[in-house]
């Protein structure tokens, strides 16, 4: 990025254009045209995903979780993880069920990280279908249900998850 259009990014950014906020964040993350900052990073991911920007939300979230360019705050991105869950993101929502599952900056909770394994599940998630899968079969956050566990495993199967094949082979001895 030239000179000319990194001052006009910047400029639209600071007059609260939420996708040159996100931007901006970005090239500050991989030190693109700009001094390689994360704290200046998370700032302007702290302000598009404060306009409702999903990416900026998610992104902010995973610097909370890291510690990265912010100080380490498992609350902070639990609240951005799941601003970005609510708007759909597939990945904010399989990182919810993470954070619920492991107790980070919320109560641990099988039940709320089985809801949110299964929203991205049903959105997609190969990852959140295999969790989901092993949450079936062992009654984990729901109750036991082999025949759900098989065919959460097949659908991880179908998505490449390597893992899956064995479960799925492993529940079919059952």
């Amino acid at each position: 990025m030239d000179a000319k259009d990194l001052k006009q990014l910047v400029k639209m950014a600071e007059n609260g254009d939420a996708r040159a906020q996100f931007k901006l964040a970005f090239l500050h993350l991989k030190g693109d045209s700009v001094t390689r900052d994360t704290a200046r990073c998370a700032y302007w991911y702290q302000k598009a995903a404060e306009q409702g920007h999903s990416d900026a939300q998610y992104n902010l979230a995973d610097l909370y979780l890291r510690g990265a360019g912010v100080e380490q705050n498992f609350e902070e991105a639990r609240h951005w993880f799941e601003s970005a869950a609510e708007q759909g993101d597939v990945d904010a929502q399989f990182n919810l069920g993470l954070i619920y599952t492991q107790g980070k900056g919320v109560q641990q909770s099988d039940t709320e990280a089985f809801r949110w394994f299964l929203k991205a599940a049903e959105n997609g998630s190969a990852r959140a279908m295999y969790d989901l899968a092993n949450m079936h079969l062992d009654g984990i956050g729901t109750e036991q249900n082999l025949e759900l566990a098989k065919e959460w495993f097949d659908k991880a199967a179908q998505k490449g998850v390597a893992r899956a094949v064995d479960m799925l082979e492993e529940c079919e001895q059952i």
